[in-house]
């Protein structure tokens, strides 16, 4: 677990990208990612940023904590439904990547991988998965 001082200087910094984000989204309004000309979404487009924070914060309670809010997520099935499982994977994938890189405060791709890739990630990827199937039953 990282220092209460680098813990603070974290939060600083994303408390300064998330207003940075809104403003820029004030300042030059896009067309909303879930609405297009044919109702799909724009993977492009999507801020993930808010399901970040909450992976984050689930993330302080347990790595599979972290993976439960991620898989629960509406964007997950709404991307699965649109793209299909192997757009799915690839948008997982990325969108994992990018939070390690988000949450650590790299651009180390490599080492987000790793992670994920990761036994102890692996193990609780899975037991989030299968917690979540078997609460939908």
């Amino acid at each position: 677990m990282a220092s209460p001082n680098k813990q603070q200087k974290r939060a600083h910094r994303a408390k300064a990208k998330a207003k940075q984000n809104r403003t820029q989204r004030a300042v030059a309004p896009k067309k909303d990612a879930f609405e297009g000309d044919d109702s799909r979404i724009d993977l492009e487009s999507v801020d993930l940023t808010e399901l970040f924070v909450e992976m984050r914060n689930a993330g302080e309670t347990s790595q599979q904590a972290l993976c439960s809010v991620f898989l629960a997520h509406p964007l997950l099935a709404l991307v699965l439904e649109q793209e299909g499982e192997e757009e799915a994977t690839d948008f997982i994938l990325a969108a994992l990547i990018e939070y390690r890189q988000w949450s650590t405060d790299t651009d180390d791709e490599a080492a987000a991988l790793a992670w994920i890739e990761s036994p102890e990630f692996q193990a609780d990827y899975v037991a989030a998965s299968q917690a979540l199937a078997s609460s939908q039953d």
